[in-house]
């Protein structure tokens, strides 16, 4: 198993965490963002250019909590998520605001949107 990863990136921080928790081993392939390293090959294994990517022999999977859920299915001890629907969909809720609503004000991703929007309201 091979992820690709950012040292900067917190949705490849989720699943180095959840790698962690459940002990599994992996190996883990830096990709530099900063530098354009997303832009060549590696958008040939991800056309969205982005981190995590998670390589399980043949099989590829993106995003973080959709990468925490494989993982879960396929290493069930210890359970990252609760196997009861009510609890299942809090943790759900929760990882999705913090990925969904909370990821996306943050730099680097967001950086060029803030300085743009800075620009617009001092020009």
């Amino acid at each position: 198993m091979k992820l690709h990863t950012y040292f900067r990136s917190s949705a490849s921080f989720r699943v180095r965490i959840a790698l962690a928790l459940k002990q599994m081993d992996y190996s883990a392939e830096f990709v530099n963002l900063k530098a354009g390293e997303q832009k060549n090959e590696f958008a040939r294994k991800n056309p969205q250019g982005l981190v995590p990517l998670l390589e399980d022999g043949d099989f590829a999977l993106g995003q973080s909590l959709a990468i925490v859920e494989y993982l879960d299915e396929i290493c069930p001890d210890p359970r990252l998520l609760p196997e009861a629907p009510k609890a299942k969909a809090v943790v759900r809720s929760m990882a999705q605001l913090i990925a969904c609503d909370i990821h996306l004000t943050c730099p680097p991703r967001s950086g060029p949107f803030w300085e743009l929007g800075f620009w617009l309201f001092t020009a």
